[in-house]
């Protein structure tokens, strides 16, 4: 049988696409106990990301005519939290569950089953049946960074070898998805980053940083990662990598010393920022400003003030202090002397100090730094509206315009989203580059679905760690890949009422969808004149796990629904203009599948319907 990703029926959260029955159009008659209740996926967290956040519960109601009432619990350690009731008049074929329970609040996480309770009256025997197990994870992973060795050893021209660091992360109900990894300066400077899949867990690090430097000797960076399970919990990890000081030379010569600086001449203090900017925005990043203060001549300091100002709102915050007390430093969280955050701007510090009848008094004033705490804005703009990465285009460009009021802009992730809401491609650059050019593949090589929207989230980083955000949307056309005698045409999937090839009778967003690519689809093929056009219909088996109960599935349920839909296609193609001896249908049920029906998070792809062009 030919294979072909083509029309889809939709993912498990679109609840328009579970292919258990048909309401409108029934099979052949089903006995009570072959009713049967499973959830699409093994688990979900409620705080995870669309698509992510819910879980469905597909439901097979045998005899359905003559059903008096049913109910669905979901327990966990034999206490039901969630309940859901009717009788034969509502039938669903899927159910949706938040992690709420029946009071409204968050039920709690472990590992639940769906039971499904059926009361035929005195027509049939009650009906009991049980899904699998699946969980309700609503706890982040924890973890560690860990490093080997536990610092760099700089050296002349570089450091003397590579540190490896560990992301250790673990959840209690879930398995480890993915990780990323940035190595950020004392600055909030973006230095290096990584990312990978669990069980990798590892980056070597050979200390250079993405535009061709080295560390600094004497230096603390910051490790921050942010690690996910595979139901979109996640958490961030901190680690200090820490350079140690270059080694002196042992000296070859005798060489006469050299007599330390003189000190500041009395009377004369001074006072310096340690960085251009800070961002005291409470993300750990670059959070405080450091002022270096000297004295001039510490033994005669009567008093000392520092005065830190801007010339839009005047004086924010002072310090003050005795000849007792001489800090050789300062940390200014960017509050005022009220305690309010003080406004963005340019500041300077001054220091006033008073030598009493020594000397006279003396001021210095720092030069300017920033307070910032506005992330930067961008924009993305696509070098094609529409990518056909197979037929025209290898590559589309993903550009970024981004720009901040006070500060530069340093680096940027962009993260290219698949339908489900998983992350399918992530860049990763340096200002000023500024663009990200991509094939339509995933780092594994597969290749986009056809006729989706991939959304694309690009998170923009100044140079005192200020985060903003830009937003974009790829389209990707109907794809046509060439075969050997033929084509075959990667379509868009199409959403169906749940039991029934109605593809109009769905909530308005999707009925839109569906015209949209069936519009999209009639062009594409008026462009392949001369070429007989077939359409196979696929679905998912439920009960895949249950050989006699799947067969039955399979003949009275799967190969009719199928069916049904490729000759749904095929009219709505038809009316579109297209001459309908050149169609040929079939539906397959679940014989020819993509994915083990047994994968919660991809079976989504064998609800498909797929066309094949051949010459006449």
């Amino acid at each position: 049988m030919k294979k072909g990703l083509l029309l889809g029926a939709g993912m498990a959260a679109a609840l328009t696409v579970a292919l258990l029955g048909c309401q409108t159009a029934k099979p052949a008659l089903v006995a009570p106990a072959d009713s049967a209740i499973q959830v699409e996926k093994s688990g979900f967290s409620p705080a995870g990301a669309a698509g992510q956040n819910t879980i469905e519960i597909s439901v097979l109601f045998g005899n359905g005519d003559t059903i008096k009432s049913w109910k669905v619990e979901l327990a966990s350690s034999g206490a039901a939290q969630k309940t859901w009731t009717g009788d034969a008049k509502y039938l669903p074929a899927s159910l949706t569950w938040d992690g709420k329970n029946d009071s409204g609040t968050m039920a709690p996480d472990g590992a639940y089953t769906a039971k499904l309770s059926i009361d035929y009256a005195s027509k049939y025997q009650s009906v009991s049946t049980e899904s699998r197990s699946f969980v309700l994870d609503i706890n982040p992973p924890t973890g560690t960074i860990s490093l080997d060795p536990d610092q760099f050893t700089p050296s002349e021209n570089g450091v003397q070898g590579p540190v490896t660091l560990t992301v250790n992360a673990h959840s209690a109900l879930a398995h480890m998805d993915s990780w990323s990894l940035d190595v950020l300066d004392p600055a909030g400077g973006l230095v290096k980053n990584w990312s990978g899949q669990w069980p990798t867990t590892t980056a070597t690090w050979d200390g250079s940083s993405m535009n061709g430097g080295f560390v600094t000797p004497a230096t603390t960076y910051e490790a921050t990662a942010t690690v996910r399970d595979e139901y979109g919990n996640s958490s961030q990890l901190k680690a200090e990598i820490p350079v140690a000081a270059l080694p002196q030379k042992a000296p070859v010569v005798v060489v006469k010393p050299v007599p330390p600086p003189p000190l500041p001449r009395p009377g004369q203090p001074a006072i310096a920022a340690q960085s251009p900017g800070f961002s005291p925005n409470g993300d750990q990043v670059a959070d405080s400003m450091t002022l270096m203060l000297g004295y001039g001549q510490p033994s005669a300091v009567v008093s000392w003030k520092v005065t830190i100002s801007t010339m839009e709102a005047g004086t924010q915050k002072t310090y003050s202090g005795d000849g007792s007390n001489l800090p050789a430093n300062i940390v200014w969280d960017g509050k005022s002397n009220a305690g309010a955050m003080s406004p963005e701007g340019m500041y300077t510090a001054t220091l006033a100090v008073d030598y009493g009848t020594a000397f006279a008094p003396g001021t210095a004033t720092s030069q300017s730094f920033v307070l910032d705490v506005t992330p930067p804005t961008g924009t993305i703009s696509l070098s094609s509206d529409l990518f056909s990465p197979i037929e025209s285009s290898d590559t589309i460009s993903l550009k970024l315009v981004a720009s901040s009021k006070l500060a530069k802009i340093d680096s940027w992730t962009m993260d290219i989203y698949d339908p489900g809401g998983n992350i399918f491609r992530s860049f990763t650059k340096k200002w000023p580059l500024d663009a990200a050019v991509w094939d339509g593949k995933n780092v594994g090589g597969e290749m986009v679905q056809s006729a989706e929207d991939y959304p694309v989230v690009a998170k923009i980083r100044d140079q005192f760690g200020n985060i903003g955000t830009a937003k974009a949307t790829v389209p990707i056309d109907i794809l046509v890949e060439k075969r050997g005698t033929g084509y075959r045409i990667l379509a868009s999937r199409i959403f169906f009422k749940a039991f029934t090839a109605d593809y109009k009778d769905v909530p308005a967003d999707l009925a839109q969808q569906n015209i949209a690519r069936l519009d999209a689809l009639t062009a594409k093929l008026k462009k392949f004149a001369g070429y007989k056009i077939s359409i196979v219909g696929h679905a998912v088996m439920i009960n895949w796990d249950k050989p006699a109960a799947g067969q039955e599935e399979q003949r009275a349920i799967l190969i009719p629904l199928s069916k049904a839909r490729a000759e749904a296609v095929k009219a709505a193609l038809v009316e579109r203009g297209l001459d309908v001896t050149r169609f040929t249908t079939e539906g397959v049920g679940a014989s020819d599948q993509l994915v083990p029906d047994s994968d919660y998070k991809d079976r989504w792809q064998n609800r498909r319907v797929a066309l094949f062009l051949e010459k006449e």
